[in-house]
Parts: C-alpha cells; sequence; structure tokens
C-alpha cells in the first residue's frame, strides 16, 4: 500500500546541551535524522516530509546534501507535536492515503517495522511493542483487538501498570482524518502543548478504527534525549552493524572494539584486528587484512589488500594486492596499483603508485606519479610546495630512487633511471640516467683531533669563569 511519511524532527533537544539541533547529533558518523529517512525510504515511502523548527537552516542544509527530495514544513514555535503535525496540513492538502508520522530522535527505527504500519488497516494504526519493564512508557489498552485508549505512566493505576504492550510513539493514519482530529484537540495541559496522540480519543468518539500493530524488536524505538542515552544508542547500532558483517562472512578479532560506520561495505574473507575505525562510503574487498589501530574513511581497497597496523588511510584508492604500513599516513588522492606497497612511516598525498611500486619506508610522496616497479628508497621527498603553488613529480618506470633523494617540483624522472644517495634533483632526468647532484665530499686528514682539541680547551676555559 502506497503512504507518505512525516518526520518531526523540530525540537530543540534542551537535555543535550548543545547549540547543534537534537536531530542532527550524530551516531555512528550520521545525524539521527539520517536513519530515520532512510527507513522509510527503504520502507516505500513515496514522499518524506519532515518537520523542522529549531535552527532549521541546518537541518534543511543536511537534508539537502543527502536527501535533496526530501520536502521540510516550517514550525516556527514548538507548541508540541500535534501542532507540529498541523504545520504539514497545507503541503499535504488534498492527499487522502495513509500517512505515518515518525520521530526524527530514534535513529534505530527499521523500515520492516514502517511496512507493517502501512501494510496494517485502519483509520488509526498504532505501533506498539512489548517491553519486559514497561516503566515509564504509555500502556496500550486494547478492547476486542482496537486500541481502547493508552494511559501514561503516572496515570495508570492497578491493572494497567502490569501491561507489558507500550506505546511506542509512531503512528499511521488516514491522512483526512487525522487533519480533521487536530482541529478538535486543545492545549490544556501543563505545558500548554498540542499533542498527536490526543487525537485517539478523537477517533474513537467518532467511530473510527483504531488499531495497534505489535513490533517485534523493542530497542527499535528508542528515543534519544541526552549524549547518555546517545551512546547507548550507537553501541546497540554498532553491534547489529558487528553482526551483519560476520554473518556476510568477515572474521572480525574483538568486535566489542571495532567502530564501523552504516555505509560501510566488507567482503567476505576479509579479516579484521581490532580496534579500528571504519568510516563514510569506504568500500573494503574480499580476502583483506586490516590491522589493528588502524582508521579508514571513505577509500576504496580491493581484494586481498593487507593493511598492517597503525595506518591512516583517507579518500585513497588500493587495487588487488595492494600493501600497506605498518605506520603509513594515505592521504585523499592517493592511488596504490596492483602489487604496489608503501611501508613504514611513510606518507602520500594525491600520489599514485604504478603497478609494482614501492616506497617502503620514511618518504613523503607529494603531488606524484611514480611508475611500474620503481624501488623510492628510504628518506625520499618530492618537495611539491613552494610556499605558493603546488608541482607534480613525474617519476618513470623501473627506476631506483636513491635513500634521501629531494625532487623539487616540477620535475621528471625517465624510464630505467638511477639517482645517487642523498641527492637534491633540480632538474629533468633523462631515461636510463644516473643522477647524481650533491656536494664533492672533501677529507681532511687529522682535523677530527684538532677540532676535539679545540673544544676540550674552549670547555676548561668556561669552566674557569664559572668557578
Amino acid at each position: 500500500m502506497s503512504f507518505k511519511t512525516l518526520i518531526l524532527a523540530a525540537g530543540k533537544g534542551t537535555r543535550f546541551k548543545s547549540d547543534l539541533p537534537k536531530v542532527l547529533h550524530r551516531v555512528l558518523g550520521k545525524p539521527m535524522l539520517w536513519y530515520v529517512v532512510k527507513a522509510a525510504k527503504e520502507a516505500g515511502a513515496e514522499e518524506v516530509v519532515v518537520v523542522v523548527g529549531h535552527k532549521r537552516e541546518l537541518v534543511e542544509e543536511f537534508l539537502n546534501s543527502e536527501f535533496p527530495d526530501v520536502k521540510t514544513v516550517y514550525q516556527k514555535e514548538q507548541l508540541g507535536t500535534g501542532h507540529a503535525v498541523m504545520c504539514a496540513k497545507e503541503l499535504l492538502d488534498g492527499y487522502r492515503g495513509k500517512l505515518i508520522v515518525l520521530n526524527g530522535d530514534t535513529p534505530l527505527v527499521q523500515p520492516e517495522d514502517i511496512r507493517k504500519l502501512s501494510e496494517t488497516e485502519g483509520d488509526m494504526v498504532v505501533l506498539t511493542a512489548k517491553a519486559d519493564n514497561p516503566t515509564g512508557y504509555g500502556r496500550v489498552v486494547r478492547e476486542g483487538g482496537e486500541v481502547s485508549y493508552i494511559v501514561e505512566e503516572k496515570d495508570a493505576k492497578g491493572e494497567e501498570k502490569k501491561i507489558k504492550e507500550v506505546n511506542t510513539g509512531i503512528y499511521a493514519f488516514d491522512a483526512t482524518k487525522l487533519f480533521e482530529a487536530l482541529e478538535s484537540i486543545d492545549n490544556n495541559n501543563a505545558q500548554g502543548e498540542y499533542y498527536l496522540p490526543d487525537v485517539l480519543k478523537v477517533f474513537k468518539e467518532r467511530g473510527w478504527k483504531v488499531v495497534p500493530v505489535v513490533a517485534e524488536d523493542f530497542s527499535n524505538f528508542v528515543g534519544v534525549n541526552n549524549r547518555h542515552e546517545l551512546a547507548k544508542v550507537e553501541k546497540i547500532l554498532l553491534e547489529r552493524i558487528v553482526k551483519r558483517h560476520q554473518l556476510n562472512g568477515v572474521t572480525i578479532h574483538n568486535p566489542e572494539a571495532v567502530y564501523i560506520e552504516p555505509e560501510v561495505k566488507i567482503g567476505r574473507d576479509t579479516e579484521i584486528f581490532a580496534p579500528v575505525l571504519i568510516k563514510g562510503r569506504t568500500k573494503i574487498g574480499e580476502g583483506c587484512s586490516i590491522g589493528a589501530f588502524t582508521e579508514i574513511r571513505d577509500s576504496r581497497i580491493g581484494n586481498n589488500v593487507k593493511v598492517e597496523t597503525h595506518c591512516w588511510i583517507e579518500g585513497a584508492i588500493l587495487e588487488d594486492n595492494t600493501s600497506v604500513g605498518p605506520f603509513a599516513k594515505l592521504r585523499t588522492g592517493t592511488y596504490l596499483e596492483s602489487k604496489a606497497r608503501v611501508g613504514t612511516f611513510v606518507e602520500t598525498k594525491k600520489a599514485r603508485l604504478k603497478r609494482g611500486a614501492k616506497a617502503n619506508h620514511l618518504s613523503y610522496l607529494g603531488d606524484c606519479t611514480v611508475g611500474e616497479n620503481t624501488n623510492i628508497g628510504a628518506g625520499t621527498i618530492t618537495c611539491n610546495y613552494d610556499g605558493f603553488n603546488k608541482w607534480r613529480t613525474e617519476i618513470g618506470k623501473n627506476v631506483f630512487v636513491g635513500s634521501n633523494t629531494l625532487f623539487i617540483a616540477p620535475v621528471k624522472v625517465g624510464d630505467n633511471s638511477l639517482t645517487a644517495a642523498g641527492s637534491v634533483i633540480t632538474h629533468d632526468v633523462p631515461e636510463n640516467t644516473l643522477a647524481v647532484a650533491r656536494a664533492r665530499q672533501v677529507n681532511y686528514k687529522g682535523k677530527a683531533e684538532s677540532i676535539r682539541e679545540k673544544a676540550r680547551r674552549r670547555k676548561n676555559e668556561h669552566s674557569g669563569k664559572d668557578s
């Protein structure tokens, strides 16, 4: 059955003690609202509308970047959930289908729960759940298969307190009847607000059908009102993500110490040694090994790639059968072709190492291309920045770069060439050439002892003055 979704996201979230709107606080790198919108879309909503309010420009900026097709309506004053829904009346004018109302601070909500609501017939459908400890939640009182009323914790008495079925705060409505019922509720309460659940009484009075539908997992509807609850929800979500990868064939050692964000993809037979952080839209292929204390963000890693311990990789592409680390830093724009290697204490940025190229230790490769099977010696630096502009270094294939070579970009090195250790390369090197660019060594025999003797005399002179 087709349906539209309205997400309430106008609140400030006072208990967060933050300048950021409540729904933009992040769970595993994504705002809470992201999860709710994504669930609604995956459930099949034909349209998603978000009610914005506090710092609306920030919420709308986020929605425009992630979900440009989502519409927003503005709740200028936060006068309760019923008032928030009324703010969407003009936008939804003429819509006579099913409207599902969600809360922007429930990031664990699942598409299947929303789908259940959409498939259940009734003028008002209340999504409920069974709670082992229902304390603090409104109890759902049934009569003849329908919802008779919902009693809040503070008002529950006797047998009502023993009811395990609770209200999740998520509903589906006949849109026309919902907006009609909202006209009849009032704000005669301590907060002076219009509450969406108050329409239940109006529906019952008018003989409209109010039915419950029970969700399988109560934890899906946990709301987040402060940072402590945010951490608890993040833990639940992380456990679900880790389990999903494990069931898909990924081995995760020490899973309690792994951090994996929701858009990460990992191929089967990959082995992860936590603690690790895998973020953003990272994609890791099959048969890889990811070492402990490594962080990977927004990168694409091929099959059979080995990432050793203590590496930092962001915005990089690693083709099949490459290897990295330990203690390597791959910055945005790094591209390792098949069988290339970046080793210990090597940093790269906008560097392309072609097939079989290797930089095994202690080098900086920025804004450069390194040709096939070229070997970069320890201490090599591509000096890419002159204080004003960035320049590229182009190194050909089968080149041997001696240790402590400095390439003063822009410079090109031809295929099959060599550079002597300690060279400062300031001009292009033709193919099949040995480049030596360093001062001539001069040996002064006996000079070392005279220098030591001079140093001893100076030290004795200073000692005499101090005394």
